[in-house]
This record gives structure tokens, C-alpha cells and sequence, in this order.
């Protein structure tokens, strides 16, 4: 195994006595160093060299030490900055913090408390370079999911419904049963895997988002229609309760018809054979007798006590309810419900974390209800378009429509 190399810090200062000290002490402690007597020649060395560390004089001729940290950290440089001056002060040193430098102090220094310094600013540099490490890793990871598990079971779910179709000979009733549960499955698998990226995306701010004007009833029908097999099998009763004349709302369709397939697929999940679930969906108003009421343990989106109009959705079944403790944590990813155990299958808690970023990006609110007497019902709170009247001229930039 080959030796590590010493770790190369840049000495920037134009004084060269200071300099030559510095290179002199950090040698005799096992570091490679280079010089600048300058900002410019400093910045020409740093973005073609890997450094790990530099000491930078605050005050040089030309490029400051200030500037010159900063095109550092606007450069994504890796390289630790430790700061050094002989006239010191405490807005300085806070202008320097806040520029990206790891640290500061002032000369004359002493060798024992430079050293330590230097250590400290290393150790959290290969701290930062480890996660960033870990993080591409997980980016790799995402990436891998993307593409190699979804392809081969898109592959799988072609060639079994091949088979369930009859092209390759005579399929009993019994046998298409089998096959479209296991297209089921696999359908499941992509929906999880789907789930995790988007997740991901939302997290990193590179989920694509098209707010377009969509009619409700129309996300509901292509939802819905996914799931009348599924609903027939189980002799489950399905009820759309869909308000006529609805007003439009703002939303990515593709996306939001996931948010409603997620809550159906939930629903169709956890509601027992012969059991039931209802989809609704109404005009609400914001004040009066049947106007919004969100519980306590949920947080609203910003501006929602300003709007006047709302399109409220819900998807309600009879399964076995959630307990009142875990209301208030269901969308918390890889959380389930103490009463998931106890049902036919379980899951990844991944979707319910997925519908509560993508209605949060709509400018919406998401949450579940469950009544004593069981079953549990999903109610998403979106904004009427375009915007209505609203109680307060600081919202919505500051115009009141």
C-alpha cells in the first residue's frame, strides 16, 4: 500500500519573512506547502491545484483576502480558508466567518495554537468531503433505482401479461387471477421505488413542477378507473360523490393524479373484503357554518387563513382506523400506522410522504382523520383558480384579486 501524501496547504501572504516562518513550522509537522505573495497569483495556484487547506493575509496589494475567499466558495472550491491578520477585530472576524472562512486569528501567533487550528480545519474539511461522499453515493444509489430495478420489472410485468392475455396458449380463470396479482405486486414495487426518487427530488428542489389549471373530476375519473378491478376482486364497494360545476384548480396533473392513487391504493389496501370507500369532492368556503376546519396537529400551508375558496377532496374507507397518537405523524416517511400491522399488507410508508410534498407544492394542505368508530378518511384542502378574493393584501405577492 502506498503512502498517504502529506496534505498541501498554500501559504498566501505578501509578506515574505511571515511566509518563510510558515513554511518552515509546517514542514517540521508533516505538511507540504506552497506560496503566494499575492491574491492573483493565490487564485491561479487554488484553481489548478488541490489544496487542502490555505492561510490567507486579509490585506495584500490587488486581490484582498476577503475577496479572495470568496471566489473560493463561489468557485465550489474545496480547499479550508483560515484567515490571518495583524489587525484584528470582531466585525472582521464575523465578516470572515460568514464569507466562508473556517477560521481566524491574528499575528503574531503562537506555533502550538496554529497547529491546532489547522487540524481542526482539516478534520472538518474531510468531515464535509466524507458526507459529500456519502451524498453522491446515495445519488448513485437513487440513480441505480431508477434504472436498473424498474426496467427488468416493467420486463417482468410485460412477459406475465403475455401469458395472462393467452397469446402463449389457453389461460384458466383461475390462473389470470394468479398473474394479475403478481402484475399487482410488481406494479406495487415501481410505485415504491417511484415514491423513494420523487421523494428524493422534492428534498434536493429538483422534483419538476407544471401548476396548470386541471378540473378535478377529471384527475379523480383517471385515478379511479386504475382501480376497478382491484375493488371488484375484493367486493368492496366504491361511492364518487364528485360536486358538479367544480372550479378548477392549479396543479401538476400527472403528479396529483399519483397523490390520488396513492390514497386509493391505500384505501383498497386496508379496507376489508366487502368492506367500502368513498371519494369525494366539494366546494368549501373558508368561514361559516360548513367552512374549513383543519385539525390541531396539522400544520397548514402559509396564506391558507387568507383564502376564501377551497376544493376539498377526501378519500374515506372502512378499514380499521388510525390511532389518534399517529394522526399527526402518518406522513412522516417509513412511519406506519400501529394498526398496519395487523392488516393484510403492509408497505414502505413511503407514499403518504410523497402526497404531503406534492399537495405542499401545490400551495395545498393534507391530512387524515379517523372517527372513533373506525375507518379513516384522507382529506387534501387545495386553493380554487384562479386565486379569489383574499382577506389579506400581503398575500399572494401582495395583491388582493
Amino acid at each position: 500500500m502506498s503512502a498517504q501524501l502529506p496534505e498541501r496547504i498554500l501559504i498566501v501572504d505578501d509578506e515574505p519573512d511571515i511566509a518563510v516562518i510558515l513554511k518552515l513550522h509546517l514542514g517540521d509537522s508533516g505538511y507540504s506547502t506552497d506560496w503566494a505573495g499575492d491574491g492573483d497569483t493565490a487564485w491561479n495556484m487554488l484553481n489548478g491545484n488541490s489544496y487542502a487547506l490555505a492561510l490567507v493575509d486579509v490585506r495584500m496589494p490587488g486581490m484582498s483576502g476577503i475577496d479572495l475567499l470568496k471566489r473560493v466558495e463561489e468557485a465550489g472550491l474545496e480547499t479550508a480558508v483560515i484567515i490571518m491578520t495583524a489587525h484584528g477585530s470582531e466585525d472582521l472576524a464575523v465578516e470572515c466567518i460568514k464569507s466562508g472562512a473556517f477560521d481566524y486569528f491574528t499575528k503574531p501567533f503562537s506555533l502550538d495554537d496554529l497547529l491546532q487550528r489547522l487540524e481542526r480545519a482539516l478534520s472538518i474539511r474531510r468531515t464535509m468531503r466524507e458526507k459529500k461522499k456519502l451524498e453522491q453515493e446515495k445519488e448513485d444509489f437513487f440513480f441505480m433505482l431508477s434504472h436498473d430495478l424498474k426496467n427488468p420489472i416493467t420486463a417482468v410485468v410485460g412477459s406475465i401479461d403475455i401469458i395472462r392475455e393467452g397469446r402463449l396458449g389457453p389461460v384458466n380463470q383461475e390462473q389470470k387471477e394468479y398473474l394479475e396479482s403478481a402484475i399487482d405486486s410488481c406494479s406495487e414495487i415501481v410505485s415504491m421505488i417511484d415514491n423513494m426518487l420523487d421523494l428524493r427530488r422534492f428534498e434536493s428542489g429538483m422534483m419538476p413542477i407544471s401548476l396548470r389549471p386541471c378540473e378535478p373530476a377529471d384527475i379523480i375519473a383517471s385515478a379511479v378507473k386504475n382501480f376497478i378491478r382491484a375493488i371488484e376482486h375484493d367486493g368492496i364497494s366504491l361511492t364518487l360523490d364528485v360536486a358538479e360545476e367544480m372550479p378548477v384548480i392549479a396543479v401538476d396533473r400527472f403528479v396529483m393524479g399519483r397523490v390520488l392513487t396513492n390514497l386509493l391504493a391505500n384505501a383498497v389496501k386496508f379496507t376489508p373484503e366487502g368492506g367500502a370507500i368513498e371519494v369525494s369532492c366539494r366546494c368549501v368556503d373558508n368561514g361559516g357554518a360548513n367552512g374549513v376546519r383543519i385539525p390541531v396537529y396539522v400544520q397548514p400551508s402559509a396564506g391558507i387563513a387568507c383564502r376564501t375558496c377551497f376544493v376539498k377532496l377526501s378519500v374515506k374507507d372502512s378499514g380499521n382506523g388510525i390511532p389518534t397518537e399517529d394522526l399527526g405523524r402518518v406522513f412522516d416517511r417509513y412511519i406506519q400506522s400501529a394498526n398496519a400491522t395487523i392488516r393484510e399488507k403492509g408497505g414502505a410508508g413511503l407514499g403518504l410522504a410523497f402526497c404531503r410534498q406534492a399537495v405542499n407544492s401545490f400551495n395545498g394542505t393534507i391530512w387524515a382523520e379517523s372517527p372513533p368508530e373506525g375507518g379513516s378518511e384522507f382529506i387534501i384542502l387545495l386553493p380554487c383558480y384562479p386565486p379569489d378574493r383574499i382577506r389579506c393584501p400581503d398575500c399572494m405577492g401582495g395583491t388582493a384579486v
